[in-house]
């Protein structure tokens, strides 16, 4: 699978962010094969047609949507380029972590690493104009970076986010708190890290060391799920990976993702998603011809 990396000194100097309008060249941002990244990535529609697969949901583009990608997670694009208009902007998580000296960062925001809730918002228009004239500012100030751009982009780039973390919040009536109790973030940096291996509850807890009630309290508030439906959820979406992107067998993806008997994924499975991992691949590669 094509993973596309991060071209930090683009522009002969290191940056590690960057914004364009589809306008300009979109064929380098759309491949209708499956990909991934090595950066964060936000697809911003003002006007196009098509359909983006993302973490196994095929979701429409309609006016004035977003859909926000973590670093390699898989998507692929079936978009109509003819008229099409928008953004592109890709950021590595160290262009505000490092400044803000908070590594969970990108964890506090509801659209990326969300398994709960699909990683897409369409906005009013109100709300669209807002961060577009947000957007315009950070366009204009790479193509006149000066010694002091970074202390302009850094602030457009975490306005945007943030505001679009309370608009993402609102559409899907969860917290759109960013500065609670960190153990939440880092609970979900942890399910990143270990969802192959780890998917007890317990364990996950005594990391953080916490216990189960006060873990769960955490994750209802954050996210609307108690903390095993989360690790669930996120399982659950890395066996939906496999069985459409790789060619495992349903006994290698359960010892891949620490399942100590592939009948013991196979029930997991249909319990969430209500068939088989088996009868799920076959309908994704039907879809897909």
């Amino acid at each position: 699978m094509r993973k596309f990396i991060f071209e930090k000194r683009k522009y002969g100097f290191e940056l590690l962010m960057d914004l364009h309008r589809f306008e300009g060249n979109p064929n380098v941002f759309f491949d209708p094969a499956p990909h991934t990244t090595d950066f964060f990535e936000i697809l911003i529609f003002e006007k196009a047609n098509g359909k983006i697969e993302l973490n196994g949901q095929l979701l429409d583009i309609v006016e004035n949507s977003f859909f926000f990608i973590s670093p390699f997670q898989k998507k692929s694009c079936k978009i109509d380029l003819s008229g099409i208009r928008g953004f592109h902007l890709v950021f590595q998580n160290d262009f505000l972590s490092d400044f803000f000296d908070d590594k969970l960062f990108t964890y506090r925001l509801q659209y990326f690493y969300n398994s709960q809730h699909p990683q897409y918002v369409q906005l009013e228009n109100e709300d669209y104009r807002v961060i577009r004239f947000a957007l315009d500012e950070i366009i204009t100030e790479i193509k006149n970076f000066q010694n002091d751009s970074l202390h302009i982009l850094r602030p457009l780039l975490y306005f945007s986010l943030s505001k679009l973390n309370r608009l993402f919040s609102k559409r899907y009536n969860i917290s759109p708190d960013t500065q609670s109790n960190s153990t939440i973030y880092k609970f979900k940096e942890l399910l990143e890290l270990n969802i192959c291996t780890i998917h007890s509850v317990e364990q996950y807890c005594s990391f953080l060391n916490v216990s189960r009630h006060q873990l769960n309290a955490m994750a209802k508030e954050h996210s609307g799920c108690t903390s095993k439906e989360m690790i669930s959820n996120r399982l659950l979406q890395e066996i939906k990976m496999e069985l459409r992107y790789s060619d495992k067998t349903i006994s290698e993806i359960g010892y891949a993702l620490n399942f100590s008997e592939s009948n013991n994924l196979t029930r997991f499975f249909k319990n969430l998603e209500g068939i088989s991992p088996s009868s799920y691949r076959d309908n994704y590669q039907n879809d897909s011809d």
